[in-house]
């Protein structure tokens, strides 16, 4: 019996040596994720189609789909509606939907093509600084940003699928 609670003693001591723990931090409740790395979206002041100023950090508190789009852009034809129906469904429960246009021309195409479409959600025009902070490389991006500001998914390209980005959205609510 000495021998056995020796050898546990000692596989309990090499436990604590090798993983850098003690049975009082072995609760559940205190287990941290570190599979991935939260990156903090960047914040921004960027001018909307309603010619006021609007910031990220303004937003802090709900969950905000960035979608970065141009009107050239086909994809980002289909996309706008999904998040249009997205974010009339959920902006009651803290989902903010903004569109940033690319379009160098801005308020000349810019209006007239949201107008079109019906978006009802607030659309920014881009500047360079936005578009180097969050890596823009292929539109349409949609970034999903939780309610602490942390940059949570990214899609680069048109996922074309509402029930996709409505999974992603209510992990954060």
């Amino acid at each position: 019996m000495k021998r056995f609670l020796d050898a546990g003693c000692t596989l309990l001591l090499i436990s604590i040596i090798l993983f850098n723990c003690d049975s009082t931090s072995l609760n559940e409740n205190d287990l941290v994720a570190t599979d991935e790395e939260l990156v903090f979206a960047p914040n921004f002041h960027l001018l909307s189609t309603e010619l006021e100023t609007i910031s990220l950090a303004k937003l802090r508190g709900d969950v905000v789909l960035l979608d970065f789009w141009a009107t050239w852009c086909k994809p980002c034809r289909t996309e706008m509606p999904i998040f249009n129906q997205l974010y009339a469904q959920y902006k009651g429960q803290g989902l903010q939907v903004v569109g940033i246009a690319v379009d160098s021309e801005k308020m000349t195409v810019v209006e007239p093509f949201v107008t079109q479409l019906g978006i009802d959600y607030t659309i920014l025009f881009a500047n360079d600084q936005v578009l180097k902070a969050y890596e823009i490389a292929a539109l349409p991006t949609a970034v999903v940003i939780d309610r602490q500001g942390n940059i949570r998914r990214r899609f680069e390209g048109a996922e074309g699928s509402k029930r996709t980005y409505e999974q992603e959205i209510k992990k954060w609510f």
